[in-house]
């Protein structure tokens, strides 16, 4: 009988195995519509008084650090920085961790939660805030506002590191801390920089997380199963030997002929 090694099990391809029922591909499509839906019917209803009111109260309170953050959040967030970080985080599951199917994993995850945010986009066409009235730090215009994309790829990136890169129940606690704590400096940003109303950020994490949830039964039932050896880390740990692969006696051979 063979004894499954720690590294082994971190090879395991399925992200938390009770996301299979293809249920939670319905629960999340769901989600999803009702929110882009939300999305354009406040979008319909013009500017809301209330979030415009947020975004001017924080263009009057700010200060060089906070600038600075936002600024390389926004930068370090944007199409190419994501890019990088994506690649570099695949790069070491690939290569660190010899763990090709957490990789992918990883890299369907975010890539996923990522683009049903521009899908999004498109589909509601919400105005951003206005720059003279928010005092707008970088210039951000046209009909994206909802939701945010920044956001949304945060949400993406770390729910992938809770469900892939985090190995122990402590380590996946940790990891959904220090998750929760970046996608809140993430969304104060964009609402800091007076590119986004504070219901476009929020959108972001409820339509990343259902694109996410209805992905994982589509990548656990169809796709996973196709990494579940190949990508596995040899166990050398045996509970025993194999007779059948022990050395014959010459003497005791002879005894049977």
């Amino acid at each position: 009988m063979m004894i499954v090694s720690h590294q082994q099990r971190s090879a395991e391809p399925y992200p938390w195995r009770y996301f299979r029922s293809w249920w939670w591909l319905v629960v999340g499509a769901i989600v999803w519509a009702v929110t882009v839906a939300a999305g354009m019917a406040i979008k319909d209803s013009g500017p809301k008084i209330a979030e415009l009111e947020v975004d001017t109260a924080l263009a009057q309170d700010r200060n060089p650090a906070l600038t600075a953050l936002s600024l390389a959040v926004h930068y370090g967030l944007g199409p190419a920085g994501a890019v990088i970080i994506l690649l570099l985080s695949c790069l070491f599951l690939t290569v660190a961790r010899r763990n090709l199917a957490g990789a992918l994993t990883f890299a369907t995850v975010v890539s996923i939660g990522w683009l049903a945010s521009e899908v999004g986009k498109r589909i509601v066409g919400r105005l951003r805030p206005p720059s003279d009235a928010v005092q707008a730090l970088i210039p951000e215009h046209g009909m994206d506002s909802f939701p945010s994309g920044h956001t949304a790829f945060a949400v993406a990136l770390a729910v992938a590191f809770v469900l892939v890169v985090a190995r122990t129940p402590r380590a996946k606690m940790l990891a959904i801390a220090v998750g929760t704590v970046f996608v809140a400096v993430v969304a104060f940003t964009r609402l800091y920089l007076g590119v986004h109303y504070p219901s476009d950020v929020f959108a972001s994490v409820l339509i990343a997380s259902a694109a996410i949830l209805a992905w994982l039964p589509v990548w656990n039932n169809i796709i996973a199963h196709r990494f579940g050896t190949k990508n596995r880390t040899p166990d050398p740990v045996q509970a025993g030997p194999n007779p059948a692969e022990q050395p014959v006696d010459p003497g005791t051979a002879k005894g049977h002929r």
